[in-house]
């Protein structure tokens, strides 16, 4: 917009000069026809309509895909994209989690569970719903929790009946010094190796026991990887997953880059990363811990059925919510597309001042064979812009 208004500002400002030079020597009919021949032919309205109606246009067939664009302008530079960045959780998995393993630590599978679930009822991460939920459906009468908090991609803590309760991963955990036994470590790598999710449940910094998750592979995220390799872009998986259960991603997705134990923070880390690699990353997420990567990305992508909602994203604008993983694919191909269409736009905006404005400017001498009216100008502008017109029409 600011490159529009410059030209517009420069158009007039020529015209103007040229038209009052010509004024003192030649009149003001001349100089009149001389300054609205010049206006007209360098005008900035070819260059005008080179861009937004083709955006226009893109964003209708997008609609029609039910993709949301949020910033038009991000399709310029999507076609650019050579690293997708993906979470684990309900994107390369079907988001439906259940709880495999119980294994307490002096205590019941019962009580583990009540103890868990109690802590995590008002948690908003698919882990803590799924604990939550289970016990409901097993009649499991939870205990009132205060001093609620929770971390994200971390885990959570609650006060129950005066002791410190934390459900969460076992990373956290340490961090905090709780103190998990050597039985208790054992069972995290065995159930990590099986590709299950696993969170310690503690009371103070004494581990109680492990709960294991596993939600399923999903076919179509497969397909979509293949769909990513064959259109030559790499993929990168940021989770915050420990190493052991991703060697086994790895191997099932076959996956470009991997990195695992990260905070939602570190997963903008190294977004950053690779973007001062000189790469241009594309980010789909989900959920909150996934914010903090899809802000730092190149272009963002909300991908719809996870917990991330437009009403919590308060001042942020993410540049497009999709309503599956595989429409990402289409978005592409219409940017490259749209790439194309621009492309040509620019040069018959450009080719209309090469036709135009040169006679325009002659008009400042005197007997020319062949006068130079500004309907000249008026007609050769309409012409470039009904070229530009139809050009744009091929994104429909």
């Amino acid at each position: 917009m600011k490159k529009i208004i410059l030209l517009l500002l420069l158009d007039v400002a020529i015209s103007c000069a040229v038209a009052g030079w010509i004024y003192f020597t030649r009149g003001i009919d001349a100089a009149f026809m001389t300054g609205l021949s010049i206006f007209v032919a360098f005008s900035p309205i070819c260059l005008v309509l080179a861009s937004p109606f083709t955006l226009y246009l893109a964003g209708r067939k997008l609609a029609e895909l039910g993709v949301i664009v949020n910033n038009p302008d991000a399709l310029k530079i999507l076609s650019e994209v050579n690293i997708v960045a993906l979470p684990y959780n309900r994107v390369l998995t079907n988001g439906e989690y259940y709880i495999t393993d119980l294994v307490p630590s002096a205590l019941s599978q019962a009580q583990l569970l009540t103890m868990a679930a109690s802590a995590e009822r008002d948690a908003q991460n698919i882990f803590g719903r799924t604990i939550y939920d289970t016990a409901v459906s097993r009649a499991l009468k939870l205990q009132k929790a205060t001093d609620f908090h929770e971390f994200n991609g971390r885990g959570v803590e609650a006060t129950i009946e005066r002791s410190t309760v934390r459900v969460g991963s076992p990373s956290w955990m340490e961090t905090l010094e709780v103190s998990i036994g050597a039985n208790l470590r054992t069972r995290i790598d065995q159930l990590l190796v099986k590709g299950k999710t696993t969170v310690v449940v503690s009371t103070g910094r004494i581990a109680r026991g492990l709960i294991a998750l596993k939600d399923d592979s999903s076919d179509d995220a497969k397909k979509f990887l293949g769909e990513l390799k064959r259109n030559n872009l790499q993929t990168l998986l940021l989770t915050s997953q420990p190493k052991k259960m991703t060697n086994r991603i790895a191997k099932e997705f076959m996956l470009d880059n991997i990195r695992t134990n990260l905070t939602p923070e570190g997963k903008a880390r190294e977004v950053q990363i690779f973007r001062a690699k000189g790469n241009i990353v594309a980010v789909i997420g989900t959920d909150k811990n996934d914010l903090p990567a899809l802000i730092s990305s190149d272009i963002s992508f909300m991908l719809a059925g996870g917990s991330l909602k437009s009403e919590e994203l308060d001042d942020i604008t993410l540049d497009f919510e999709l309503p599956t993983l595989e429409s990402f694919l289409s978005v592409r191909e219409i940017a490259r597309k749209l790439i194309n269409v621009l492309k040509l736009n620019r040069r018959l905006a450009l080719m209309s001042w090469i036709v135009l404005v040169p006679p325009a400017l002659l008009t400042v001498l005197e007997n020319l064979p062949i006068p130079f009216h500004p309907l000249i100008a008026v007609a050769g502008v309409a012409i470039f812009s009904a070229l530009i017109l139809m050009n744009s029409l091929r994104m429909k």
